[in-house]
């Protein structure tokens, strides 16, 4: 019992501490919440590209003032307006393992890195019909609106093809996100 006591406090000393540390501006890692919107379609297929959301998390560490590793684990809703049918939802978990961001000036970053993508379901599509992985290539903008606020916008370029059927179809999207740092 008094085993128990003592890990709990221990615990919550190293949470307090490690709170009061991210309360101050020289730290170098940063974690936070991120939403916002996609317009995607599919490359190679006959469709008009659709909106939809996104949202997540992410971890960041800054090693200098031009280089900063980013991290990501995020819910989109992909997909497009196949002519004359109905919309193709595929809701996907995505991840982004590591993002460079290089900053050219204090508030403005250029980002780039590789994503994977896990398809979680489908709507008004037969689900077998689809790879269960999708990977790709990001690149995008983020300005530093104030220390915990940024506002980023990036194009996702699949690489592989999304279907099991022949044609190559591929996901592509553009994001338009907000993020909150703590």
């Amino acid at each position: 019992m008094i085993i128990k006591k003592r890990t709990i406090v221990i615990i919550s000393f190293m949470l307090v501490g490690t709170f009061m540390s991210h309360a101050q501006n020289d730290n170098p890692f940063k974690f936070g919440i991120k939403a916002g919107a996609i317009r995607s379609d599919i490359a190679n297929s006959n469709s008009k590209s659709k909106i939809g959301l996104v949202g997540g998390f992410f971890t960041q560490y800054r090693f200098s003032e031009k280089i900063a590793m980013r991290s990501e684990l995020l819910y989109g809703a992909y997909g497009a307006k196949p002519r004359g049918a109905d919309n193709m939802n595929l809701n996907y978990i995505q991840v982004l393992p590591s993002l460079l961001k290089v900053y050219p000036t204090n508030k403005l970053a250029v980002e780039t890195g590789p994503y994977a993508s896990y398809l979680v379901s489908t709507k008004g599509l037969d689900k077998s019909n689809f790879k269960k992985l999708d990977y790709g290539a990001t690149l995008g903008l983020s300005y530093d609106i104030t220390s915990q606020l940024e506002i980023e916008a990036r194009y996702n370029m699949g690489i592989r093809d999304i279907t099991k059927t022949i044609g190559r179809p591929k996901n592509r999207a553009i994001q338009v996100t907000l993020s909150y740092g703590f």
